[in-house]
């Protein structure tokens, strides 16, 4: 009961953060800046936490050392991808490219990791799929930017392999640390994405793109609570679920209780396709997990 707790919290927090970041929006807050403060509030919670436990280290002497510069890394570089494929090729085709790409973490838990994949888990994998390009793709069509360049076409693609990278770089250092209290890694990941996400707001400001807003801290501070929690569940899931089943049900579930929750809290409206794409969604989460 206490590892289906987990994942229930996993997909629970994780919706919270795109409902959080929904309400940048509406309170016109400066993405770049909240999400820089998100990153280091989350990474001060885990140092705090990390302080507490007495399981502070030197970084630079942890075998997830590397892993964990490149998920910090990731982390930042796929927000910056999707912000700006957001703003180019839109929301829907975005958000599939994003959620689609749990085929990486899935394959590389059957090829390398080798997991085993029954037939009834492959099925309901297949239906998962077909259920996230239903909830996503299954929305009024976009207008998008015309005469876009061919890098800006290739975006969504980008974010495919970033997003899927990112998975599988967080199921490697959950395995390369061996310690109990994975809390001072997450800090050290998100002090690097807050690093990088200082280097993105500063270039908004020398350019002139945006103006420095102190009200997109306190945002930053609510998502970065609510992210990192969200993260340290992840990474107690993972050390008990394989990637075959995590991921799936995990995408599958956030994707769910998102649509609900747009549906409850902003008034979304749902298409027949997205009902449709529900309730394979509930069919595939009982193959995989069965």
């Amino acid at each position: 009961m206490q590892i289906m707790i987990y994942l229930i919290l996993t997909i629970i927090l994780s919706t919270g953060v795109f409902v959080v970041m929904r309400l940048f929006g509406r309170f016109n807050l400066d993405n770049h800046q909240s999400l820089t403060w998100n990153y280091i509030t989350s990474a001060c919670i885990g140092m705090a936490m990390g302080a507490a436990n007495g399981t502070l280290a030197n970084p630079t002497t942890q075998p997830w050392f590397v892993l964990a510069l490149l998920t910090g890394f990731s982390f930042i570089l796929t927000y910056a991808l999707i912000a700006e494929s957001s703003q180019r090729s839109g929301v829907t085709v975005t958000s599939l490219s994003s959620k689609l790409s749990v085929v990486i973490p899935t394959l590389f838990g059957i090829i390398f990791l080798k997991e085993a994949l029954g037939l009834t888990a492959g099925i309901g994998i297949a239906l998962a799929l077909a259920a996230l390009f239903l909830i996503v793709g299954g929305k009024d069509k976009e207008k998008t930017k015309t005469g876009t360049s061919t890098l800006i076409m290739l975006l969504p693609v980008f974010i495919f392999f970033s997003t899927g990278i990112g998975d599988v770089l967080i199921r490697l250092t959950e395995k390369a640390n061996t310690a109990e209290d994975k809390i001072p890694m997450i800090a050290f990941i998100y002090f690097i994405s807050f690093l990088f996400g200082v280097i993105l707001v500063a270039y908004d400001l020398i350019k002139g793109k945006s103006k420095w807003q102190w009200k997109s801290a306190i945002g930053g501070l609510v998502l970065g609570t609510v992210n990192f929690f969200s993260t340290v569940c992840i990474y107690k899931a993972l050390h008990v679920f394989a990637n075959v089943v995590f991921f799936p049900v995990y995408n599958i579930g956030v994707v769910c209780l998102s649509a609900l929750a747009g549906w409850l809290l902003f008034k979304e409206k749902l298409s027949w396709k997205n009902y449709l794409g529900l309730a394979i969604a509930i069919v595939a989460v009982i193959l995989i997990t069965w």
